[in-house]
């Protein structure tokens, strides 16, 4: 049965990295729609996109003044530049067996709709002017959003589990790292699952955890005799009656959810979640503006971050009481 279980994932990841090109297209087309509204690193210093005139103060270098501005009133102007210096971002889908399921055909995995995120943030950040990589063998990155496809294979090579390989990954100092996935190991291996997060962030490294759940994973819709299983194959939980279990169900499911920020605020990290059966909108947007505004307010670490749900408007209200 084991084995079963095994060629069934590895199945499932074949047919998911087949899916890549169609990801790919949806992840930039979610992109796409978003970049009309967002804003660059807003902040003065080397670039080539105009920000703002101001007037000019004596020393300043006479080869920024704007003759063209300044003809067209009594004063003198600078011409400002947007600040457009490269970031680093580090991107961890994390693509355990656990993710390739879905409590129905209508609704997308968890795997997808995590490549999905994964690839549009990174096409948002990189139009940004950033560095986008990841956590594969060669540790790939990119800055260009021709090699896009490029990094997105190479997510699908990233490690499976936090807990077995988060140890062994070294982003470099103040750089940030964002990582996507179900969590499910925080139930098996949580003291060493909260640990290697926690080396990910001991270099000044700002970051993000983003919760990707599937809808029965926050409300079960299950009835009668219900048996689950794990992805070996081990039965690890049997009902007769599950409506009987359902608040037990959820209470465990809560302290689940409850770990994982926990997780994040050990590092002073974002955490988010993010449900399939949404759209992949409003968690992209939200996170794409937390990080630019971290950065704008001097980098990694910084305290006094805005709120994510502040940053979200429109979607609904993913707060719980742990």
């Amino acid at each position: 049965m084991a084995l079963d279980a095994v060629q069934d994932h590895v199945a499932a990841a074949r047919a998911l990295a087949a899916r890549l090109p169609q990801l790919i297209d949806e992840s930039r087309r979610t992109a796409i729609s978003l970049r009309g509204g967002l804003h660059g690193n807003r902040k003065v210093g080397p670039g080539s996109d105009f920000w703002q005139f101001r007037p000019y103060i004596p020393g300043d270098p006479t080869n920024q003044i704007d003759w063209r501005r300044s003809a067209r009133g009594d004063h003198t102007f600078i011409r400002q530049t947007e600040w457009q210096a490269s970031h680093n971002y580090w991107i961890w889908p994390v693509l355990s067996p656990s993710m390739y399921w879905s409590s129905s055909r209508s609704i997308p995995s968890k795997a997808e709709r995590t490549l999905i995120l994964s690839i549009a943030l990174a096409d948002l950040l990189i139009r940004n002017g950033e560095t986008v990589g990841t956590f594969d063998g060669e540790r790939t990155r990119i800055t260009s959003v021709e090699h896009l496809e490029k990094l997105a294979h190479a997510m699908l090579a990233t490690p499976h589990s936090i807990a077995t390989s988060g140890m062994n990954m070294h982003p470099g100092r103040k750089h940030s790292v964002l990582v996507l996935g179900d969590f499910l190991e925080f139930a098996d291996h949580g003291d060493q699952t909260r640990h290697a997060l926690r080396s990910l962030g001991q270099s000044q490294n700002d970051g993000a955890l983003v919760h990707i759940l599937d809808p029965a994973e926050i409300s079960p819709p299950f009835q009668g005799r219900v048996n689950f299983i794990d992805s070996q194959d081990n039965l690890i939980f049997k009902s007769e009656k599950f409506e009987d279990l359902a608040d037990g169900f959820k209470q465990r499911a809560q302290k689940w959810r409850a770990d994982v920020r926990d997780a994040a605020r050990q590092n002073d990290w974002l955490c988010d979640q993010h449900v399939t059966s949404q759209s992949a909108s409003p968690t992209l947007l939200a996170l794409y503006q937390h990080l630019s505004e971290r950065q704008n307010q001097g980098g990694s670490n910084g305290r006094g971050r805005p709120s994510l749900t502040q940053a979200r408007t429109g979607s609904h209200d993913m707060q719980e009481t742990s």
